[in-house]
């Protein structure tokens, strides 16, 4: 019997992180529609281009603080009342989270590549019809020897795997939360002893990080920890200790200084431009434990008041990640099938494609949520396939 199956969320707390998934993908859907649709009217670094980018930025942060927080918790219920890691079941739980939806995102994409192919609709020589600032693609393309890395997450962790299928842009993140689950599976392993197995991928995992220098896994690693340590936090019940307030009060001093100290001169920008330099992306990492501080608030908030987030906005966390990684390539088909009746037409037409468009896509993600997120579905699959094994 696992001895920790008992760590439980409560409810309060399990609602707030579900909405605040379910937001932040609807977040990163909104922005990348408004993107596609309303940005070649203002192009790239005009104060809409600036503003809409830095929410998505932000969206994608509160994304990885809330994993983090949940694989705490994950890790602590994949133990056995002896301590031990259950590896195989975490293992099992990681893969069949990630998965499912991922390969329903590069089927989908494949299919939207196909379509703007075959039926030669508007992208599948280029976007543009003229006078355009910016646009999100420049046309349809399908990267195929790019497919064996966005299958098995190499990007952006392997030093030189080429970068994921270009048509589904969310995808960059995916990579990164892969080998953070398994930098933690490892060292959950641990607790099982210092095996061989254990010890030796752990260690060359290390290396090939640190040999690829790659300093914006390592930020997102950070911002990711953040999380983690606020569900360590949570489990002891240190946020809701009498300690909590002057702590926090403290560690929202610590990061503003920081912030004003390493953004000297350039603080503005740091902040506006996450990504740009060296500098803003350390930066981006402050606001990270920043965002990771108010989401503690916010929990302590949840459990005290007494208010029921709505189920309209926390039930968006049962098809936030499909949503996360199917909405791109559906809006560069709806792009490709609009735009030559919007051209011309001025923003506020393309912003209001963009809305009409992003219901039915929502719609879709809910749907195929249906099966790429439903656990229990997919466990008994699991299951059944192993019973097949053993009878065969």
């Amino acid at each position: 019997m696992n001895g920790r199956a008992n760590v439980k969320v409560d409810a309060a707390t399990s609602n707030l992180m579900d909405a605040l998934r379910g937001v932040s993908a609807m977040i990163v859907a909104c922005v990348h529609g408004f993107q596609v649709f309303v940005l070649p009217y203002y192009g790239v670094g005009s104060p809409s281009h600036i503003l809409t980018s830095l929410l998505a930025t932000h969206a994608v942060t509160v994304f990885f603080i809330v994993s983090g927080f949940m694989i705490y918790v994950s890790t602590l219920r994949h133990r056995n009342a002896d301590g031990s890691f259950q590896t195989a079941r975490f293992a099992e739980a990681r893969i069949l989270r990630i998965y499912p939806p991922l390969i329903a995102a590069i089927v989908i994409t494949i299919l939207v590549y196909l379509l703007i192919q075959l039926l030669d609709l508007h992208g599948r020589e280029s976007f543009r019809l003229g006078g355009e600032l910016f646009v999100a693609r420049e046309r349809a393309t399908l990267e195929w020897s790019a497919l064996p890395s966005t299958f098995f997450l190499l990007y952006g962790a392997v030093p030189g795997a080429p970068p994921p299928i270009n048509m589904d842009g969310p995808l960059w993140t995916l990579s990164y939360e892969w080998w953070f689950y398994i930098l933690i599976f490892l060292s959950a392993r641990l607790w099982n002893g210092c095996s061989v197995s254990t010890v030796l991928p752990l260690a060359a995992i290390g290396v090939m990080l640190l040999h690829g220098r790659n300093t914006l896994f390592l930020w997102f690693f950070l911002i990711w920890l953040s999380g983690f340590w606020l569900g360590h936090i949570y489990v002891k019940g240190q946020l809701f200790t009498d300690k909590f307030w002057p702590r926090a009060a403290a560690l929202a001093v610590s990061t503003l200084i920081m912030m004003f100290v390493m953004g000297h001169g350039h603080l503005v920008s740091d902040l506006l431009n996450p990504f740009d330099t060296p500098s803003a992306q350390r930066m981006m990492v402050i606001v990270g434990v920043f965002l990771a501080l108010v989401v503690s608030v916010l929990i302590r908030w949840a459990t005290s008041s007494g208010v029921a987030i709505p189920k309209a906005i926390s039930g968006l966390a049962r098809f936030s990640y499909t949503l996360y990684v199917i909405h791109y390539p559906l809006l560069l088909l709806s792009f490709s099938l609009l735009y030559p009746l919007l051209h011309n037409r001025g923003w506020m037409i393309s912003l209001i494609a963009a809305a009409a468009v992003l219901a039915p896509i929502t719609y879709i993600a809910s749907k195929v949520a249906l099966l790429v997120e439903n656990r229990k579905l997919l466990s008994r699959l699991v299951s059944r396939t192993r019973c097949l094994q053993q009878k065969a």
